[in-house]
């Protein structure tokens, strides 16, 4: 047979190409270990680091593989603060793996196949200016690199950045916030066209979230309430630099079952943006949408608790900045929506409706729920965004506290039921113009709040809307032992809730009647006037006993006129310690913090001693019948508004009554020598006496009793000093009955009648006068003159009312020349007190 030789197989060819493979490398480690031994590649890395970076940088080991493709490996990374690793590391990571395709050098372009972080932290410090713990990371190129010619930049493109269990801590110092959470991420991007081009796309997962105040040191310091919850956030879009163009194919938020979707094109990102984005999400878990918030500090949403879903297809439209702000089109729609306060004994649910977004409008057109079970319909149409007009219906039995924290301010708390059938009508800026109609009831409404001193309670009434007016039925009210009733009507109703001047007020018409109000358990406490409502119109008021503070009056009746920030009374009465008083008055409080306030009043027949005991430390001091007159007026609530511009004019007489004892008594008996004098019966007293220029003049009193005639005049300042000039006549009979002789060897004189002639002025501290003879002034009555005494001092007293009127157009010194502590209750007080004294003053002014 004839044989042929065999040819060589397939196998052959591929044993010896996977001999060459192995020998290649082989001969590739060899050189591996030859030209890169560990020493060589540590000293490289921390070469390459110590250029790129401005920071010092550590590592623990380097090392560089070819299979798989050529990987460089780094263990103990670290970066350090601000100021060297002695301060900390603001970046490390356990291990750092960079896996490199060698062949796309050859192409110009720099493929990361996957960079790889594991068990990374970063401490990330934001501070009050703006900057960063990580600002100036960067370090500055070599010398001589900027004369070179730049190379063209390589295209970048990293297929997977992976980090693997990262810790991130962020410290805010302007909002004194420290937040902390663990972050998983897998990533890519590609920086194209020298950088000009970026594509990136990816998913981050960060969960452990907790917050908190930066004094926490430790984990558990922290609020840990999302701390279960983890948040997904993927991405896909490119930006393109040479355009300022940025492109979201999808930016998704998501948590738990809730996922939210937004894709749209930005151009020219920055304040002028051109917007157009849409965003959808589909069956929203609202219940976990509303933990969410609850537990991230939203205020207004703390501890809420709800359930129910929500779909939304929403469209943003427009650009940054421009005078027409972007467009918000779409729908938002709510099923079995379901919300609760904290503490509200009922929740509101069953809450769905519809909402629909146009360019310049939004209608709620089908608004149900449920409200402690009892059915509640709404409608709301706002068109118009730039001056809005609403039309809204609200039909149903309202839990108020269940609606409360919905309606009401901050902290306040409602209960009680309204059933209400409204409809309104008109522009949101000016809420006179919104026409109302319909009808509400209140039912044991009650009213909590850290502004009121009490509980507001059992508010019940009726009220009934039309297009004119409001009308106010029976509208009752308590608190504490307070109570009242309110009739009403009122024009443009809404309206009183306006800031005055800001649009036209309302028109009102009340009674208020009460059978007992103490305004210390209505009113607001604080400094400052109370404020009016937005009004103008009239009223009447009726309280069979009022208490304010000191003072206790019993059938009061005012007639009062409203405008906008004044209250006028062109006419009021009441009893009181045991007379009555009657009067007009105006409070102008439009400016609240300056007042100004006019009162001019009438006092009959009131108990003097009543009077004084109830409002200054004079008690006992003053016994008998008082009648007097008395304007004033004045600007401002402190001391010093009032010492400035407090002025009164009043004339007060009283009959068959007894003064002292009291401190200038008891000196002026001392120094006379005459111990009667420490109390003074009388049969009529005249006592003029006017306010100004911080100081109550009284200017001429006369007093005249079985102890003869006394004259004096002189004033009181409002820190208490004394300046008053006394004359004193004693008839015969009344020195024999005093036993005043020894006045005579104390300096007083007598004339040829057997009269004895007293003149002396009283000067220094209210608690402690001194007194001192005027011998002149007696001489010259021996004489048959009038007293010039008492001339003197009313000339010394208009002369001191000059100069303190050009001193007070003069501009202010500072606070030196303030008074310390003048009120002006203690102004009224002292006007008798401090001259005839009284009981030792141990209350608080």
């Amino acid at each position: 047979m004839n044989t042929k030789p065999r040819s060589k197989g397939p196998g052959r060819l591929l044993l010896a190409l996977a001999i060459a493979l192995v020998v290649v490398i082989g001969a590739a480690w060899a050189a591996l270990a030859i030209f890169f031994p560990p020493a060589r590649v540590r000293a490289l890395v921390q070469a390459q680091l110590s250029s790129a970076l401005a920071r010092e940088v550590r590592f623990d080991d380097a090392t560089i593989g070819l299979w798989p493709p050529v990987r460089i490996t780094v263990r103990g990374l670290r970066l350090a603060e601000p100021g060297g690793l002695a301060n900390g590391a603001a970046f490390e990571a356990g291990t750092l793996h960079l896996d490199l395709d060698v062949a796309a050098l050859l192409v110009r372009r720099v493929v990361v196949r996957r960079l790889a972080l594991e068990r990374p932290a970063l401490h990330l410090v934001l501070r009050a200016d703006g900057g960063t713990n990580l600002d100036g990371l960067a370090a500055a190129p070599p010398p001589g690199a900027a004369g070179k010619p730049a190379a063209a930049p390589m295209d970048l493109s990293v297929r997977a950045l992976v980090i693997d269990g990262a810790r991130v801590l962020i410290d805010d110092l302007k909002s004194r916030r420290r937040i902390a959470a663990h972050v998983s991420a897998t990533l890519d991007f590609d920086l194209e066209r020298g950088g000009t081009r970026i594509a990136t796309g990816g998913e981050t997962r960060i969960s452990a979230l907790a917050f908190g105040p930066l004094s926490a040191a430790r984990l558990s310091e922290l609020d840990q309430s999302l701390a279960k919850i983890e948040w997904r956030i993927q991405h896909r879009g490119k930006y393109d630099a040479a355009t300022r163009r940025l492109a979201l194919e999808r930016l998704a938020l998501g948590f738990g079952r809730t996922d939210v979707a937004f894709s749209g094109v930005m151009n020219d990102p920055g304040p002028n943006a051109a917007l157009d984005f849409t965003a959808r999400g589909r069956n929203l878990d609202l219940g976990e949408i509303l933990a969410a918030l609850s537990a991230a500090d939203a205020k207004a949403l703390s501890g809420v608790r709800g359930g129910g879903m929500l779909d939304f297809d929403l469209a943003v439209r427009g650009r940054l900045g421009s005078p027409r702000p972007p467009t918000l089109t779409g729908v938002v729609r709510v099923t079995k929506g379901a919300l609760r306060y904290p503490g509200a004994p009922a929740g509101v649910d069953a809450i769905a409706f519809t909402a629909r977004l146009a360019p310049d409008s939004l209608g709620i057109g089908d608004l149900t729920a449920r409200v402690s079970g009892q059915p509640v319909r709404a409608q709301l149409v706002v068109t118009g965004f730039a001056d809005p007009y609403v039309r809204f219906t609200v039909d149903g039995d309202l839990d108020l506290a269940a609606v409360g924290p919905l309606v009401a301010p901050k902290d306040t708390k409602l209960g009680g039921r309204a059933a209400v059938d409204v409809r309104g009508q008109g522009r949101a800026r000016d809420p006179g113009t919104i026409a109302l109609d319909g009808r509400a009831r209140l039912t044991d409404v009650s009213v909590e709040s850290p502004s009121l001193p009490k509980k507001v309670e059992k508010i019940g009434g009726s009220l009934a809307f039309s297009q004119e007016r409001a009308t106010v039925s029976a509208l009752t009210a308590q608190a504490g032992a307070s109570s009242f009733t309110l009739d009403a009507t009122v024009a443009r109703p809404l309206a009183l809730m306006a800031k005055p001047d800001s649009v036209p007020p309302s028109d009102v018409n009340f009674t208020l009647r009460s059978p007992h109000l103490d305004l210390a358990e209505l009113l607001p406490a604080g400094p400052g006037a109370p404020l009016l409502p937005n009004a103008r119109g009239a009223g009447r008021v009726e309280i069979a006993r009022l208490i304010n503070q000191k003072l206790d009056v019993t059938n009061v009746v005012a007639n009062l006129a409203l405008s906008p920030g004044v209250l006028e009374v062109p006419s009021f009465g009441l009893d009181g310690y045991g007379g009555a008083v009657k009067g007009t008055a105006r409070f102008d409080l439009r400016d609240a913090a300056r007042p100004i306030y006019v009162v001019k009043s009438t006092v009959d027949s009131v108990e003097a001693d009543r009077l004084l005991s109830a409002w200054t430390p004079a008690k006992g001091l003053l016994h008998g019948a008082l009648n007097t007159t008395l304007d004033f007026s004045g600007q401002g609530l402190t001391p010093e508004d009032i010492k400035r511009s407090l002025t009164a004019v009043g004339l007060a007489a009283l009959a068959n009554g007894t003064l002292g004892p009291g401190p200038s008594l008891d000196a002026i008996a001392a120094f006379t020598k005459i111990p009667a004098f420490k109390s003074v019966t009388f049969h009529d007293m005249k006592l003029p006496f006017r306010v100004e220029h911080g100081r109550v003049v009284t200017d001429a009193v006369t007093l005249k009793g079985n102890n003869g005639e006394w004259k004096l005049s002189g004033a009181i300042g409002l820190d208490g000093a004394l300046d008053y000039a006394v004359s004193t006549t004693l008839p015969p009979e009344a020195v024999a009955r005093l036993g005043a002789k020894g006045a005579l060897a104390a300096g007083a004189l007598a004339d040829d009648q057997g009269r004895m002639l007293l003149d002396f002025r009283v000067t220094g501290p209210a608690r402690s006068p001194r007194v001192a003879w005027d011998p002149d002034a007696m001489r010259s009555r021996l004489a048959g003159r009038a007293s010039e005494l008492l001339d003197a001092q009313r000339a010394r007293l208009a002369d001191q009312a000059r100069e303190a009127l050009l001193n007070s157009q003069k501009p202010a010194a500072g606070d030196s020349a303030r008074v310390a502590t003048p009120t002006l209750r203690q102004a009224a007080g002292d006007i008798l007190k401090g001259f005839f004294g009284g009981a030792k003053d141990t209350t608080a002014h």
